[in-house]
């Protein structure tokens, strides 16, 4: 499959990058800043231009768009979402003129998680239910979170309007090795990501969902949330909803949970499971 990748320079495009080579994918990559590194030469552009969108696309049967501003600055707020919200109607309004299949677009687990003071030892969950899955009600509480949500419902829009298959991986925190080294060694005991479910999930994973979200004969707009089984506190399920979790409506008895976040749904429709959850 000719596939266009965007951000395919930052940390998880390049781990997307190689994943989707090693599985034979013929790959278009794009990124503001060139990287020589990766398997597939990158064509450096601005999404921000419409018409070099339909250059990049041209020829694709997917797109993996994840080129955005990575997080939240306060000082910039309407820099940040107008130019996410401009580039992916770019992207994704390229794709639909020039006929591309399908779709994966990664959102961020901020869509549902509420404002920062939300992790504050004092707040409050506002979680409408655990486990989590990807049809959590959105709850942005900053301008990026808001943009992904926009994102969301453009993409959906897209899927409706010509008849494309579309992904919205909410990401939860991104992380490598060295962190579940330390999460195994030294448990954290901050409340940072309680509206997340204090979720997180191996670079390595993230790729192989993308690539394995790619391959599924998937119809339509859906959104993932995928995560490790294990959770950023390295605690029991059932300690961590005692502890922090008392007023959160449950789908399942605390002590038949086996994680904050279901992922039945992805495994059931890509074969796609969490693999990175304890040092390897």
């Amino acid at each position: 499959m000719r596939v266009t990748l965007t951000g395919a320079a930052g940390r998880l495009g390049s781990h997307v990058c190689r994943t989707l080579v090693e599985c034979l994918h013929t790959v278009c990559a794009t990124d503001k800043a060139f990287r020589a590194d990766l398997p597939a030469r990158i064509e450096v552009a601005n999404l921000l231009e419409p018409a070099g969108c339909y250059r990049l696309l041209d020829g694709s049967e997917a797109l993996v768009h994840l080129a955005n501003h990575p997080t939240f600055r306060a000082n910039d707020a309407q820099r940040l979402f107008n130019e996410n919200v401009a580039m992916n109607m770019n992207v994704f309004q390229a794709a639909a003129d020039l006929g591309v299949k399908r779709i994966v677009f990664a959102s961020s687990v901020q869509v549902i998680s509420g404002p920062s003071q939300a992790d504050e030892p004092s707040a409050v969950s506002s979680l409408p239910y655990l486990p989590l899955d990807g049809n959590v009600p959105p709850n942005p509480g900053n301008p990026y979170a808001l943009s992904k949500h926009l994102s969301e419902i453009m993409l959906a829009y897209f899927a409706r309007r010509a008849g494309m298959s579309c992904v919205a991986i909410r990401f939860p925190a991104l992380v490598d090795d060295e962190f579940l080294t330390k999460m195994a060694t030294r448990p954290s005991q901050h409340v940072h990501g309680r509206n997340e479910g204090f979720s997180f999930l191996h670079f390595l994973d993230a790729a192989s969902l993308v690539a394995a979200t790619l391959c599924a004969p998937l119809n339509g707009f859906r959104v993932y949330f995928p995560a490790a089984r294990e959770n950023r506190l390295g605690q029991p399920v059932a300690d961590t909803v005692r502890q922090h979790f008392p007023s959160t409506p449950l789908r399942q008895p605390p002590g038949e949970m086996t994680s904050l976040v279901d992922v039945s749904s992805i495994e059931r429709e890509t074969g796609w499971s969490p693999k990175f959850g304890t040092p390897r």
